[in-house]
């Protein structure tokens, strides 16, 4: 598979900071890892086909602020939990589905779209709440602190949503449109393919997917805060691409994303027991996304090298020899 050397990687990290600090290998330290990793992971899938359409999202981490906010305010709270977890639901899709339509309909780049509603969404998260910490009914804590069969639930919740986005992006005619319109979406629009769905559809699920990871981290926390999902979305861009998904769209893999995104977690957890201070995870996070970018710019530089240079040979066998 193409992303199976991210797994050694996470094995030797796990293995360096277990020598390295005493309490890291034990069991509770790799089941907080995975629970805190849970919440990424199912927003990283969600992004995962964003980025697969040579789209991006920034405004993820205000989606699940404004998903936490909704889930929080007092006629929502009241619903019986499956109502809330519908209502939450519905609310990710329409965030995602807004972002979809600007990108899709307008041809404004998604990068300016999703700038903008990042904004939005943080600002009605933030007129929700009154910017105030508000804890959550324990009903709607279960999905965050629960268990079945001993394995908690956020890891049980992030593996499915995992499973099942491997299968529809592998195996469904969707997730072989998401990879066609990524690859070239001219070529797409010219063998007919609902180019404009595809691209809403994905941005639809990627919110989905925030309002889920909103509602397991929420519930893990037990409150809302005003702070959540601040630079959330540059998390899940570079879990995504340390995956190995292209910044420019046709080229990635859901088990790559959740790789990348257990890695980060496992970071940040180092640096907790290293006692080093938070701020460095921020350098660790933009190093990394911008030692993607710099690759993906190199490959893209090197398959236009060698496009023009096809196109002059083929110019050259047509036309003759120049003098």
């Amino acid at each position: 598979m193409r992303h199976e050397p991210l797994l050694p990687v996470l094995l030797v990290l796990l293995l360096a900071l277990s020598v390295a600090y005493h309490g890291f290998a034990s069991v509770t330290n790799f089941r907080n890892i995975a629970v805190q990793a849970s919440p990424l992971i199912i927003a990283a899938v969600g992004m995962t086909y964003v980025i697969m359409t040579a789209g991006i999202d920034l405004s993820v981490g205000s989606m699940l602020f404004l998903a936490a906010a909704i889930e929080s305010s007092h006629p929502v709270a009241g619903l019986p939990t499956a109502a809330v977890f519908a209502v939450i639901c519905a609310a990710g899709v329409g965030m995602g589905l807004l972002n979809g339509l600007a990108v899709a309909l307008t041809r404004v780049p998604a990068l300016i779209v999703t700038l903008a509603t990042m904004q939005v969404f943080r600002g009605a998260g933030g007129h929700i709440t009154g910017q105030q910490n508000i804890d959550l009914p324990a009903n709607l804590r279960g999905i965050g602190t629960g268990s079945l069969l001993g394995a908690p639930a956020p890891i049980l919740l992030a593996a499915a949503v995992a499973l099942s986005g491997g299968f529809v992006f592998s195996r469904s005619t969707f997730g072989r449109y998401i990879q066609a319109v990524g690859s070239s979406a001219d070529a797409a629009v010219n063998a007919g393919l609902p180019t404009r769905r595809v691209i809403a559809g994905a941005y639809a699920l990627a919110g989905l997917l925030a309002a889920v990871a909103s509602l397991t981290e929420t519930a893990r926390l037990g409150t809302v805060q005003p702070s959540i999902g601040q630079g959330y979305e540059l998390t899940v861009i570079t879990a995504v691409v340390l995956g190995g998904t292209s910044l420019f769209g046709g080229r990635g893999s859901i088990g790559g994303a959740v790789l990348g995104a257990l890695i980060l977690t496992t970071v940040q957890t180092g640096l907790v027991f290293s006692g080093t201070s938070p701020y460095v995870f921020d350098i660790v996070r933009g190093g990394v996304l911008l030692a993607a970018v710099l690759a993906a710019g190199a490959r893209w530089r090197n398959l236009a090298q060698a496009a023009g240079l096809v196109g002059r040979l083929v110019r050259h066998g047509t036309d003759g020899p120049t003098a």
